[in-house]
């Protein structure tokens, strides 16, 4: 008997409403005059969803410069960047980026996922391994699939657990590459880059750090590979590889999701260069707002601009979030498969005010909401 795909994604999505998991697009919009306030479902609410967190998605002198870039090169880039896309704005912006991590070369895709993607699957192949923090982007994640390399899963920031499967399985293999976050976007917990740079020369193996929630974050000990992204604290679109000339060169020819890809439109190249120039501004703002936050909610001291709170369940996460929307405020509801734990995930800007972090605090203490918290109140 022959069943119909649709019949058979149906189910697909009745399992996961079932289980509160199941997602919809809401549409939004973001007044251009405030980096904080988004329009949704008729309602205007305090943003704290977004990853603008320098608030320079809707900087004039970006804005400026996107514009600019329009009416000098139009709005594609027509081709990938080795046919005719590779505008000269691109070597503005590699040559900055590569300023900032101290490295020798950078290397812009289309997005931060791309860059994922499409250098961890070209660095190591099937005869290699890959060692992954369990808490990895699932842009990385893919990519070490796609590479066919042997992968290695160690406990979230546990480097005896890392050593140990290196004293395991390295010798099995050809190449190593591990993988980790410089700040992990779901949990705001940082990797001890240094501590992982020393246990890569240790076992002969390659570390790349995932920085796109954390540009510009340096280490003491410089990893063989930063990778991140343009489309958060830098406020527009597109992802980077940072590295050695050598590591360039190769990635410009093997990195497939750089090779069979359309270059990024001038005017989004245009506008992240203007954002990097001013992104180290107000960089204190976020972190100073998340640590006001957290005393005032009795949270642990947070390590970045980003504190989850765990919930009970997904349907409590759900339910907290449509409460938090009639007080005002959007806030993520972050569910399985996304993060092993359901929670509501807030994201602190430069955009926001104290004024903003008191109004929060008060609504998340209203007994309606505080019933959904998991027991005891935690972040982690």
């Amino acid at each position: 008997m022959h069943t119909t795909l649709e019949s058979v994604l149906k189910a697909r999505c009745e399992s996961i409403e079932s289980k509160g998991l199941h997602r919809k697009v809401a549409t939004t919009t973001r007044q251009a005059t405030s980096g904080r306030v988004t329009t949704a479902n008729g309602m205007q609410l305090i943003s704290f969803s977004c990853n603008d967190y320098m608030a320079l998605a809707n900087h004039s002198s970006v804005k400026r410069a996107a514009i600019e870039a329009i009416e000098l090169y139009g709005v594609g880039a027509q081709a990938s960047r080795l046919i005719t896309g590779n505008h000269p704005l691109y070597k503005e912006i590699e040559e900055k980026i590569a300023r900032i991590y101290r490295t020798e070369a950078a290397l812009v895709f289309s997005s931060g996922y791309l860059a994922n993607v499409g250098s961890i699957s070209a660095i190591v192949g099937r005869h290699d391994m890959i060692l992954a923090d369990r808490l990895i982007h699932a842009s990385a994640v893919d990519g070490a699939k796609l590479s066919g390399a042997k992968i290695y899963r160690f406990i979230h920031n546990d480097l005896a657990h890392c050593e140990e499967l290196l004293r395991k399985y390295r010798k099995k293999h050809r190449h190593c590459l591990m993988l980790v976050e410089g700040v992990y976007g779901m949990d705001g917990d940082l990797a001890p880059v240094d501590a992982l740079v020393k246990v890569a020369r240790e076992h002969g193996a390659w570390l790349a750090v995932d920085v796109a929630h954390s540009f510009g974050m340096t280490s003491t000990l410089q990893p063989d590979i930063y990778i991140g992204t343009l489309s958060k604290a830098a406020g527009a679109l597109g992802g980077y590889v940072c590295s050695s000339n050598v590591v360039i060169d190769y990635l410009q020819n093997a990195a497939r999701s750089f090779v069979y890809t359309t270059a990024l439109p001038p005017a989004i190249v245009a506008a992240a260069s203007a954002a990097i120039d001013m992104v180290h501004e107000n960089r204190e703002i976020p972190i100073t707002l998340a640590r006001k936050f957290c005393k005032a909610m009795e949270l642990p001291e947070p390590a970045s601009h980003i504190v989850p709170i765990i919930m009970r369940d997904s349907h409590s996460a759900v339910h907290a979030a449509q409460i938090l929307a009639q007080r005002g405020f959007l806030v993520a509801a972050i569910r399985p498969p996304t993060v092993p734990t359901p929670r509501l995930r807030f994201a602190f800007t430069a955009a926001h005010t104290p004024q903003d972090i008191y109004r929060l605090c008060e609504a998340l203490r209203q007994e309606c909401i505080l019933a959904t918290f998991a027991s005891p109140l935690t972040s982690s």
